[in-house]
């Protein structure tokens, strides 16, 4: 009796899955399960050039800069396809940088900057176009490669970035208005001087602080474009976090990291303690999607009313100082959903 209870509740979850999360079984990209319908009898060439122009004025807009994948990732959900688009977007970037180097005479640094540039771009295309893989691995992927990528572009010898870095530090604490503001910043320039917050800006981009900027710009992107779509097409194409589930060993290769982390710093192994960092936080982010999946999927069977106030206690909490506990209370919800399921829907 005890087994035949066992067999029905396996079921329950793996039907409950089946219907949550169809990215677990086939792994469709937003261009495949979006299509609507006769929007690939042809291929968009008119609207694929304005959004890689649109695309090249956001990345040379300050406040835009942010979103420059947005209207690339619009195009692929439409069209469905995401090579032509990427050949299209890099031609007109590679094309503006080589402009650019006219006037700058530094060849070395273009180099660097186009093959960073075009990384990303294939790496954001892949996301939103690719077949054959789940949506998850080609975050990882292309987010790990353009991650190593712009480690190397950032620490190239004609790179400023780190002399930026610590200029911008030095403006931010070097002056105040008033006696009690200066006595701050001489406490905490005296703490932490502009070489040793470089430093440790170096030793966080190398531990993951870099997969976590390409994860954030891609997921951004993708996201702001899906919504674009839905509102232009008034569909729904995709049902985001709620259906997104973390692949069935990840929790292994999480404690994996840390074993490898805590083992890294006792020998002074830097190189693995790098290395088992970025699949530390490749791990995080999956888990941290999976509780988020989990909290949209519970706020989803409240009311609006319920819903808004939720959504105005996130925002709260995102700009308090608990933000760094809620986030790790969402990877720990994320990591438990492994043996204990939240998203399983109760029988009638």
């Amino acid at each position: 009796m005890l087994q035949e209870e066992e067999e029905v509740s396996r079921q329950e979850t793996v039907s409950s899955r089946e219907t949550v999360s169809p990215q677990e079984t086939d792994g469709s990209s937003v261009a495949e399960r979006g299509r609507l319908p006769g929007i690939n009898k042809y291929f968009p060439l008119v609207t694929s050039l304005v959004c890689a122009a649109l695309s090249v004025i956001f990345l040379k807009t300050g406040l835009l800069s942010l979103f420059f994948l947005v209207p690339l990732g619009y195009v692929i959900i439409i069209s469905g396809s995401f090579m032509p688009i990427f050949i299209i977007a890099t031609i007109a970037n590679i094309t503006l940088i080589i402009v650019q180097s006219f006037f700058k005479l530094d060849i070395s640094d273009m180099l660097i900057e186009m093959l960073y540039l075009t990384t990303v771009l294939f790496g954001f295309t892949w996301i939103m176009g690719g077949k054959f893989m789940r949506t998850a691995y080609r975050f990882v992927i292309a987010s790990s490669v353009c991650a190593v990528i712009f480690l190397i572009f950032i620490n190239s010898p004609n790179s400023a970035f780190f002399e930026m870095f610590s200029k911008t530090i030095e403006d931010l604490f070097g002056n105040g208005a008033d006696s009690e503001i200066r006595v701050k910043n001489l406490l905490f320039t005296q703490t932490f001087t502009p070489a040793r917050l470089t430093e440790l800006a170096k030793m966080f981009l190398l531990r993951g602080g870099a997969l976590i900027s390409m994860f954030f710009l891609f997921f951004v992107n993708r996201q702001v474009a899906i919504s674009v779509v839905s509102l232009v097409k008034r569909q729904k194409i995709d049902r985001g976090l709620a259906a997104f589930y973390a692949p069935a060993n990840a929790v292994w290769v999480l404690s994996g990291a840390l074993a490898t982390i805590v083992l890294a710093g006792i020998f002074k192994m830097n190189i693995f303690a790098i290395l088992a960092w970025n699949v530390f936080v490749v791990c995080a982010i999956i888990f941290l999607a999976q509780g988020a999946g989990i909290l949209t999927y519970w706020m989803s069977l409240r009311s609006n009313a319920f819903r808004l106030i939720i959504n105005v206690l996130i925002i709260v909490v995102l700009f308090s100082p608990l933000n760094s506990f809620a986030i790790a209370a969402l990877v720990l919800l994320g990591i438990i959903d492994n043996w204990r399921p939240f998203r399983i829907a109760k029988s009638a």
